[in-house]
């Protein structure tokens, strides 16, 4: 067997090995803790665990470059702003919502769970679906954009499957629009950082900061109301703001800066 029929055999084996973990973990019970919402992180830990596995593998394969020496780190401060301000601030200091679950092993396993989900889907939507619509579009200024706007919509669009797991329509389609503009800010801090950890850790930020209210039937730490008045006007005024400035930013992109993300992300020089 030859060297690079070694190397093709050794990251198909992997990438179908961990794919076909993922598929599995979907559906095999996870019952090691009396407790149901622990087995249910658990159980998400270990599928995106072996997804980002697969991913990995299948972008070393196809040698994408998902994680490269980081640039602008400065433009990550608007991102993290957004995902601080997922958190319910006004709702959880007026006593709408109170944080119970305080057990090390639920902080540790909720954290786990959004890191796990925030890398799994970077790697995916900023990293191999990021790629392969910038190989398809031009590599100008309008091939970056649209690659920013489709990667976005169709990570907003992949919530619809929530409806499969028993949501309903109307908070389907809120999640399929919020999730379109945070998906935006992803992208955002994929192109200024060129490297798909740093809007991972964003993610998993926004995640963990808008999640850990939630009731642990829903995966979280606490109970209550969590978005009231006051919270959705905090954060809505927040989101435009940075969302405004994003858009900016992404307005006046340097050339510079979009050759170097082709270059290492695509492996090609442009002079357009």
């Amino acid at each position: 067997m030859s060297k690079a029929n070694r190397r093709n055999y050794i990251y198909g084996l992997i990438i179908g090995l961990f794919f076909l973990l993922t598929l599995l973990f979907s559906w095999i019970p996870i019952t090691i803790f009396a407790e149901k919402h622990r087995n249910a992180w658990l159980g998400a830990i270990l599928q995106q665990a072996c997804g980002i596995v697969a991913v990995v593998a299948l972008a070393n394969y196809l040698k994408i470059r998902l994680f490269s020496r980081p640039e602008c780190l400065i433009f990550l401060i608007p991102c993290l702003i957004i995902a601080i301000d997922n958190f319910p601030f006004w709702s959880y200091f007026s006593g709408n919502m109170q944080l119970v679950g305080t057990n090390p092993t639920d902080v540790l396993l909720f954290s786990l769970y959004c890191l796990c989900i925030g890398l799994f889907e970077e790697l995916v939507f900023r990293g191999l679906l990021f790629y392969l619509l910038a190989s398809y579009f031009s590599k100008d200024r309008k091939g970056l954009i649209k690659t920013f706007v489709c990667s976005s919509v169709i990570f907003g669009l992949a919530h619809l499957t929530n409806l499969f797991g028993g949501a309903g329509l109307p908070a389907t389609l809120l999640q399929v629009g919020y999730t379109t503009l945070t998906g935006g800010l992803f992208a955002f801090a994929f192109i200024k950082t060129k490297n798909v950890l740093f809007p991972a850790c964003i993610h998993a930020l926004y995640n963990f900061c808008g999640l850990i209210l939630e009731t642990p039937q829903n995966l979280g730490l606490g109970t209550g109301v969590v978005f009231d008045i006051g919270t959705v006007i905090m954060m809505a005024t927040i989101s435009v703001v940075i969302g405004a400035f994003v858009l900016y930013c992404l307005a006046k992109y340097p050339e510079n800066e979009r050759k170097t993300l082709y270059n290492r992300l695509l492996g090609v020089n442009t002079e357009k």
